[in-house]
């Protein structure tokens, strides 16, 4: 019996997860310099936060477009 194949929409399913947790990480960071008077190092964490969370949503609507089909 042939493997099942991961349907497309799974996979862009786990990476917008893979993104969101890394942009949750990015935002603990963040959160963690603030708390330190660090705010250069915060601000570097928390765009570093928006650009996983705009990759998070770019694989979202991928897997929705998938779905679709």
């Amino acid at each position: 019996m042939a493997e099942k194949k991961k349907h497309p929409a799974s996979e862009h399913h786990h990476a917008a997860a893979a993104h969101h947790a890394a942009a949750a990480h990015h935002h603990h960071q963040a959160a963690h310099h603030h708390d330190h008077g660090n705010h250069e190092e915060a601000k570097k964490h928390a765009s570093s936060a928006q650009d996983h969370s705009q990759d998070a949503d770019r694989h979202s609507k991928i897997a929705h477009q998938h779905s679709q089909k």
